[in-house]
């Protein structure tokens, strides 16, 4: 079941984790102004006069076993608006109805939150009425860590350069591990941008064509410098605490 809701690589790649999963987060800024800073990409238009589905930090980390990994640091993500998702997203969308869909989701992401250790006050598969295609991509993603050099993430981080792939359907990058609900979501392009202290996870559903200005203005706002003040173990998974009425937001 699991499986099936996640896709095989990334369901392999979680539980291959699940042991060392809880990290240490290093400070690297001030919670609210990264999440300030990952909500704009989001919420407001950028100078190509369009923006980003989702916005992703997976912070530089600390494992139990000691090595540094790329955890979850915080994230923000919108539903898609009228006319948004392109044709082709609709090929890779589950086809189960509805409500055996709604209970496996719930299903999956309840086990991930006992599996990685998670409170019931922060199991938000128990308040979310339902869970959309957007929401059951942002909610697995948080219970992700990325060693350097694996995943998108850890080898965005290893290599210094970022990874920019404007059609998601049609790409063979093998590791991409969360391809399937990438594209379940409706996600054509996703980039990674490498910082001095993580990187950043850039998602839409329309094809934009690699950008060197947007490259350079996000790699900027999230170096160590632009976010000063971060406490040790911030409070990162903030997103979808409340679920909000309309197309707004889930931060």
């Amino acid at each position: 079941m699991a499986a099936a809701v996640l896709g095989t690589k990334a369901f392999d790649f979680l539980i291959s984790r699940s042991v060392s999963s809880e990290c240490s987060l290093m400070s690297v800024g001030n919670g609210e102004n990264l999440q300030n800073k990952l909500s704009d990409l989001v919420e407001h238009p950028n100078a190509a006069n369009f923006s980003w589905n989702y916005a992703i930090f997976w912070q530089l980390s600390c494992s139990k076993s000691g090595d540094l990994v790329l955890g979850w640091g915080d994230g923000c993500c919108r539903e898609p608006s009228e006319g948004e998702e392109s044709a082709i997203s609709f090929i890779f969308k589950p086809r189960l109805g509805n409500e055996t869909q709604q209970r496996m989701r719930k299903r999956v992401l309840q086990m991930l939150h006992s599996l990685f250790g998670g409170i019931d006050e922060d199991n938000y598969a128990i308040v979310l009425d339902k869970v959309t295609d957007t929401e059951i991509f942002f909610l697995a993603s948080m219970y992700f860590s990325f060693p350097k050099g694996e995943g998108g993430p850890g080898k965005c981080y290893e290599s210094g350069k970022h990874i920019w792939i404007s059609d998601v359907f049609k790409s063979s990058f093998d590791f991409y591990v969360r391809s399937f609900l990438a594209k379940s979501a409706g996600m054509q392009t996703v980039v990674f941008i490498p910082t001095d202290v993580g990187v950043v996870e850039l998602g839409s559903m329309r094809f934009i064509p690699e950008n060197s200005e947007l490259l350079q203005l996000v790699g900027s706002s999230f170096s160590s410098f632009s976010l000063l003040g971060m406490p040790k173990k911030s409070a990162a998974v903030t997103a979808v605490t409340d679920k909000k009425n309309g197309d707004g937001p889930y931060v």
